[in-house]
């Protein structure tokens, strides 16, 4: 069974799982629409819709995979293209044809309704050039890393057993070259920057160690040990790497404690940091963003990319202890669950009525775009409550001029049941400024 795979797989093979994984996981769905940052955006509550090799629209060339938002009238809202590639290299025209098809798209959806992402091993993706014209690359080494994660969880035997089978199929595509079929076990290249890594690590945050690696192509996230916080329940702490360029996140997990993100990013204890709150499977994850690090190259060439994290790492170990007593009332709150089930608006509805507010602004020819990124960096709460925090920013005064201050953010949480999402000086600030 370990031997499966051994050269026998081909790009075809990445597309149907692809189409499998992405239809079978909602979480995998939200996984790599996050790593399209802030080119592109969901629409919430739409019905997800999946193609492999759809006809495009500006040409008669195919993409390899396309996942489409569509309406109740079956209108696609948003859509992502997937190009897959394992051993070949782009054809003539073929990385400006996705350009020109994206631009076809965006006419039609919107800046922010589609994508074109590239996925492929991560040694075939630095020798692939396409000047701009994916918003995203996504080396399948992290989709195996996504997988890897899973199997950790409480999952039942069947799932766990599915979930090994594709990270091998993964790992075969990965390997695969013109002479052998796998790639061993330990990276030579990622052996000697690991000790490099560990070394500056000892010295940026002390207090903590580096969790041993076998530094193979599925070490691609950095997990830290020793942090213990009196009250605070079992986390981890991690230095995600990812391929460059780009962002990835050094982040805290608290097992088990997914049900509580709304309740914290309502708290208002992450206002004024560059903490965000994200649901991580069955995880609480409060996360920092950090520069890619590609842990094949020399280390010389990726140590700023390191110490930047690693010292972001650092950052966030301070927070969690300064913030530890208000964070554990947070976290033990015995009506958490309950506002959480009900009482409390959820993220996702908050989110649906903000972008239902760009599409009205968007059809008085204003496309507040910069509160679509916010939402996708943040999520909605946070983003009124940096709003509301600010000064009044181009957008309000924008509304202003147009005297449709009604679809302004400030105006939005003074409803029901919007308002009960923000503390009684968030409201006052925002009946100020409206004033």
């Amino acid at each position: 069974m370990d031997e499966i795979f051994r050269d026998r797989v081909r790009e075809r093979d990445l597309d149907n799982f692809l189409v499998e994984e992405i239809y079978a996981s909602p979480r995998f769905l939200d996984w790599i629409v996050d790593r399209l940052q802030q080119r592109f955006i969901a629409p919430p509550s739409l019905k997800v819709q999946l193609q492999k090799s759809p006809p495009r629209e500006a040409d008669r060339r195919q993409t390899d995979v396309r996942i489409g938002w569509f309406d109740e009238d079956a209108t696609m809202r948003a859509c992502v293209l997937i190009e897959s590639k394992i051993t070949a290299d782009f054809q003539a025209g073929q990385a400006e044809a996705y350009a020109s098809e994206l631009a076809a798209l965006r006419l039609r959806l919107g800046p922010s309704g589609a994508a074109a992402v590239l996925m492929a091993p991560s040694a075939k993706i630095r020798t692939l050039t396409h000047d701009g014209c994916f918003d995203a690359e996504i080396a399948i080494e992290d989709i195996i890393h996504f997988l890897c994660e899973r199997t950790q969880e409480d999952v039942n035997p069947e799932v766990g057993r599915r979930l090994e089978m594709r990270i091998q199929l993964l790992e075969a595509l990965c390997g695969k070259r013109s002479a052998s079929g796998w790639v061993g076990a330990t990276i030579a290249e990622k052996r000697d920057f690991a000790d490099l890594y560990v070394s500056l690590a000892s010295e940026i945050v002390p207090d903590l160690v580096v969790r041993p690696s076998t530094d193979g192509p599925k070490a691609i996230t950095r997990i830290f040990e020793g942090l213990e916080i009196d009250g605070l329940p079992k986390l981890s702490i991690r230095h995600e790497f990812g391929a460059p360029p780009g962002w990835k996140y050094a982040n805290v997990l608290f097992k088990g404690m997914a049900a509580r993100t709304v309740v914290l990013r309502s708290s208002g204890l992450l206002s004024g940091t560059r903490y965000t709150a994200v649901e991580a499977g069955k995880s609480l994850a409060i996360r920092i963003p950090t520069p890619a690090v590609d842990p094949t190259r020399p280390f010389s060439e990726e140590r700023a990319a390191v110490e930047s994290g690693l010292w972001a790492l650092s950052e966030l170990v301070s927070w969690l202890r300064a913030a530890s007593p208000k964070l554990l009332e947070v976290l033990n709150d015995p009506s958490a669950e309950h506002q959480n089930a009900g009482t409390l608006p959820t993220e996702a509805a908050f989110a649906d009525q903000l972008v239902e507010t760009y599409r009205q602004c968007e059809s008085l020819g204003y496309k507040p775009t910069g509160m679509l990124q916010m939402i996708h960096d943040y999520g909605a709460i946070e983003t009124a409550k940096r709003l509301l925090a600010s000064p009044p920013s181009e957008g309000f005064k924008r509304l202003a001029l147009m005297n449709k201050l009604e679809l302004a953010v400030e105006s939005i949480v003074q409803r029901e049941p919007w308002r009960r999402l923000f503390t009684d000086d968030e409201l006052k600030r925002a009946a100020q400024r409206l004033r």
